[in-house]
């Protein structure tokens, strides 16, 4: 576990930088500073030491560093020219991406499609203004968003999974909105996160690295389910136990504390 969040990791931060300012230069790590340290602020850098013990400040400095130097023309042709052609290319992903999420659910045809193209239209605004971390691939950060925006989307139209025994709809949103309340309040962000991170330390080994590539790495569940070797509705089943299993921890250290 992650002890003093946000101390130890800004020391650890800053102390990796210094000495990567000759090898990376000094523009780039200016360029990486504010990328750094709202990774910090989030827990991203802090998962990334969890989920890689061996790894080092250094190691996950050059990740970033690597995917700004892939990314970073790319990205500012999407959030800051805007440019068309760019975004075309891009929104016909988001659009793949949708249509693939909404195979969960009973939809005939042309509904599959018309709510594809504006889910698409959806995620596409979030990635225009999202903050884009540089620790993971840009594609499996888009689709975290598209998906989670297919979730939304169905949810408020109140469709059923195809996997009425397994919806995840309810308690996902439970979770992801205490994702969202750690990202849109530092006051209480360190706290809260860390009784998130502790919570996630009581589950099994398999509940836990589904819970961390889902929300925290981005990867799909069709993606989780190749990965690990198993089939998607036994990683459906995977995910839905952990996120029953953090709502009753959660909720039991609330109960305590009152």
């Amino acid at each position: 576990m992650c002890q003093s969040i946000s101390i130890d990791d800004q020391f650890l931060l800053i102390e990796a930088l210094e000495k990567l300012r000759s090898e990376l230069g000094g523009t780039l790590i200016e360029n990486l500073h504010p990328i750094l340290r709202i990774n910090e602020q989030r827990g991203r850098f802090c998962r990334y030491l969890q989920l890689n013990p061996q790894e080092t400040a250094q190691a996950y400095i050059f990740q970033v560093a690597h995917h700004y130097e892939v990314d970073g023309d790319y990205l500012n042709e999407i959030q800051l020219q805007k440019n068309a052609e760019v975004w075309v290319l891009l929104l016909e992903k988001i659009r793949q991406w949708s249509y693939r999420f909404l195979g969960r659910w009973h939809l005939d045809e042309p509904t599959r499609i018309r709510y594809t193209i504006e889910i698409a239209q959806e995620s596409g605004l979030q990635i225009m203004r999202a903050h884009y971390p540089y620790d993971c691939e840009f594609d499996a950060w888009a689709c975290k968003i598209t998906q989670h925006v297919s979730s939304k989307y169905m949810q408020r139209h109140k469709h059923s999974s195809v996997m009425e025994e397994i919806d995840l709809s309810e308690v996902d949103e439970w979770f992801q909105n205490r994702i969202d309340v750690i990202d849109a309040n530092p006051e209480i962000q360190f706290a809260t996160r860390q009784l998130l991170l502790d919570a996630i330390e009581k589950l099994s080994e398999n509940q836990k690295v589904v819970i961390w590539w889902f929300y925290f790495e981005g990867r799909p569940l069709p993606q989780i389910a190749e990965d690990l070797g198993i089939n998607v509705n036994a990683t459906y089943k995977r995910h839905f136990d952990a996120l029953k299993q953090l709502r009753k921890i959660l909720e039991e250290d609330q109960y305590k504390d009152e």
